[in-house]
């Protein structure tokens, strides 16, 4: 699922479903890994790019390990990143409503302050993409010092701030249990005693 190829077939098929004016979906930005490690960033980002220049509507892969057979919650958020990149490239440099720009740009660079004017504020969020608590782009000298987390370390970290935020459902304790009864029904059927017990964070 990883394969370069199999992200150009999701590209392909894609291609077709646009032709014939149809909402598409592909099995794409996820990984072969079997961690979240170096294969699993590559095959991920290379597919959610791909995907999001492709303009596939529906992508099913992020969080996903291991050929389709394991979700992870850290991949989620790492991925959840990957494809806010892929989104923002897609958007491309979109030419603003005060080109041309010589005179502001000429004034800002004489009166010195470029990064605080009022322009650059007002365009500052539609233009650059801050990345969240998984993504580290500090100094060498701050990561060291605000502990040198890895990847994996601050993954797990925004999984469990994630899960401390949930807030139950407000489906009726009805919907919930038919929900749960359909959804056993279907485990037995594909071959499991009972569905999987949640894991407390």
């Amino acid at each position: 699922m990883g394969a370069i190829e199999t992200m150009m077939l999701d590209c392909a098929n894609n291609e077709v479903g646009k032709r014939l004016g149809l909402p598409t979906q592909g099995y794409v930005a996820l990984s072969d890994a079997k961690r979240l490690d170096a294969q699993a960033g590559l095959e991920t980002g290379m597919g959610a790019v791909l995907a999001a220049l492709s303009g596939i509507n529906s992508v099913s892969g992020p969080g996903m390990l291991d050929f389709e057979n394991c979700q992870s919650l850290e991949k989620l958020v790492l991925d959840d990143e990957v494809c806010g990149m892929a989104l923002r490239l897609a958007r491309g440099v979109e030419p603003r409503d005060d080109f041309p720009c010589r005179g502001l740009f000429e004034e800002l660079l004489r009166d010195g302050h470029l990064l605080i004017a009022r322009h650059t504020r007002r365009n500052l969020s539609a233009e650059i993409r801050f990345p969240g608590a998984v993504i580290d782009r500090a100094s060498r000298a701050r990561w060291t010092e605000e502990g040198g987390r890895t990847l994996d370390e601050r993954a797990r970290d925004e999984v469990r701030h994630l899960l401390a935020a949930w807030t139950p459902s407000r489906l009726s304790g009805d919907a919930k249990r038919a929900l749960v009864e359909r959804m056993t029904a279907e485990a037995r059927r594909a071959g499991m005693d009972a569905l999987p017990r949640r894991e407390e964070p």
